[in-house]
């Protein structure tokens, strides 16, 4: 039996905790604005230490997913989810389709897709019992977004070269990747083909080490990456990492890369820009898997080129917000903020088409799940 828990978060539209303890599942998925379309956002499997924590994140990140569809234009609100949950080992089906459930339960208000801790495999488990899904295997979806997320961080940080060395190139740039995921190994191979200096650093020592080797890259410690000196920093790891302890450290010209909120607080987009140190808002240069997802349903099908080439575009966006931030004395995250609640405001980019779900509701099987209602925490 599935219990349902409604919490109370001035500024988001609804805020749900579902626990199923004979499956395994406790999750919290957060919905944070919808006027452009149904919230969308991944599933973060997490070994949260604590209910507070996991909270906070949810709602961080649903908040994000909401200023990056808005800057994006791709026609969805901002909205997540977190599970509480080994990320490395692996989730029972009955977990999964627990949580399936909880999704169909929320009628197409809540559209989710892989994240950290999360597979396309195991969104193709989910889609067993909900439609509601993005982000599914290539042979019924778009397959993994985390090449479109390398491409658009790739696109991001050539935006920064071209703003601050006058060319796009990254021949001969030293860029510090934090993190080596998906994500992180695409990018920091992307890089070295096209002739940066690689810093990495990773938790995984080993794993640092053999990539290291493959793209003739120095190895840091995870504690040293941030004083490293660069020409850009970019981080593909966990959230909050741009903070009071943290700024102090940095010796890079540029931030940017693909991890989701990075600032830990809007106020440390002002402390970089006092300090010299150029910021690709994250909600941007990381949109290119949102971006690949929702072409997913586009009513005229999937298509890759077209991800790609609205992806590009992040690259002409980042250098319209440098030059605004410059020309106001403003930090880079507060104009791009800007840019998302004006879009939302005036309802540019709203979903004027139905969505293209690959699997029709009424073609889902549902087992019978009970559905136990709290009242507000």
């Amino acid at each position: 039996m599935v219990k349902f828990f409604s919490i109370n978060v001035p500024g988001y539209e609804k805020v749900i905790e579902a626990i199923d303890e004979s499956a395994g599942l406790h999750c919290l998925i957060a919905i944070h604005d919808t006027r452009l379309g149904p919230g969308l956002g991944g599933t973060r499997i997490f070994p949260y230490a604590s209910r507070e924590e996991a909270l906070d994140d949810v709602l961080r990140l649903s908040e994000g997913m909401t200023y990056k569809s808005a800057i994006s234009q791709v026609g969805t609100g901002g909205a997540k989810a977190v599970i509480f949950g080994d990320s490395k080992g692996k989730k029972s089906k009955e977990m999964l389709h627990a949580y399936g459930e909880v999704i169909n339960s929320l009628n197409g208000e809540f559209i989710t897709a892989e994240d950290v801790g999360t597979t396309t495999e195991e969104v193709a488990i989910m889609r067993e019992v909900t439609p509601y899904l993005v982000g599914l295997p290539i042979e019924i979806g778009a397959g993994d977004p985390s090449p479109f997320t390398a491409h658009g961080v790739i696109r991001g940080i050539e935006a920064t070269c071209q703003h601050l060395f006058g060319s796009r190139s990254v021949k001969g740039k030293r860029v510090a990747v934090q993190g080596l995921g998906k994500v992180g190994i695409i990018v920091a191979e992307q890089l070295f083909w096209q002739g940066a200096e690689l810093i990495l650093s990773d938790i995984d020592e080993k794993k640092a080490k053999e990539v290291a080797k493959r793209f003739h890259a120095e190895v840091v410690a995870p504690d040293e990456i941030y004083g490293v000196e660069c020409d850009i920093f970019a981080p593909v790891a966990l959230g909050g990492i741009i903070n009071d302890k943290t700024i102090p450290m940095f010796r890079c010209k540029a931030i940017a890369g693909a991890t989701n909120n990075q600032l830990l607080e809007e106020r440390h987009g002002n402390i970089l820009s006092k300090k010299g140190i150029l910021y690709a808002p994250d909600f941007l240069i990381n949109s290119g898997g949102l971006i690949q997802v929702t072409c997913e349903i586009d009513p005229d099908g999937y298509s890759a080129k077209a991800a790609r080439d609205k992806i590009d575009t992040i690259y002409d966006t980042l250098l319209e917000i440098f030059a605004k931030a410059d020309k106001e004395g403003r930090s880079t995250e507060s104009v791009a903020i800007e840019i998302a609640k004006h879009n939302i405001a005036n309802l540019i980019g709203k979903r004027k088409t139905h969505l293209s779900l690959k699997t029709p509701q009424d073609n889902v099987t549902h087992k019978k799940t009970s559905y136990t209602h709290a009242k507000n925490q």
